[in-house]
């Protein structure tokens, strides 16, 4: 009996080591050739969950959509991970009808999808205005829907961005080794 514990705790202990690292935690994204660098801070509202991610083409920000009813918006700084801007939309929104202006100054949010009108976030002053699709850069074409993403690359795939699947509160940064 003896014999069988001097094997048995070992054993045991090596495992338990094994499966309550910290990296455990976020084992079911072990990305090869990336490590985990940030966890998003979120608002504390009354129903939170991450939506929908999408990179600003300029490659500032991170935008994430967050709760619904009313929508969060959030901006992330690609270079810090700070919250850079927030704005709350009434309604929800697909974030894959949003684009930004060809000078990255404007954000334009899709009205609805029957509508023809799109709400644009200045993000120099923050203010937000409703406009016709005509005052758009892309004008008047028709609203595709997409597929919410829940994961995506930067532009120089430096970075793994993802929602996580075990959380849907949290969003997970992940860094090129």
């Amino acid at each position: 009996m003896k014999q069988l514990a001097s094997i048995f705790v070992p054993l045991m202990l090596v495992m338990s080591m094994t499966v309550l690292r910290p990296q455990s935690l976020y084992g079911q994204y072990d990305k090869e050739g990336y490590t985990l660098e940030a966890k998003l801070k979120m608002p504390r509202v009354r129903k939170p969950e991450v939506q929908e991610l999408m990179l600003d083409p300029h490659n500032r920000f991170l935008i994430v959509t967050f709760s619904t009813y009313p929508t969060h918006v959030l901006f992330y700084d690609l270079k810090t991970w700070e919250l850079a801007k927030e704005y709350m939309i009434p309604e929800w929104f697909d974030l894959s009808s949003s684009f930004f202006d060809t000078e990255g100054r404007y954000f334009f949010i899709s009205y609805g999808r029957f509508s023809s009108k799109y709400r644009r976030i200045d993000l120099t002053t923050d203010e937000i205005s409703v406009v016709e699709c005509w005052e758009t850069p892309r004008g008047c074409l028709p609203k595709e829907n997409a597929i919410p993403k829940k994961e995506i690359y930067t532009i120089d795939r430096t970075y793994y961005i993802i929602i996580n699947r075990l959380n849907n509160k949290e969003v997970l940064v992940f860094k090129k080794n």
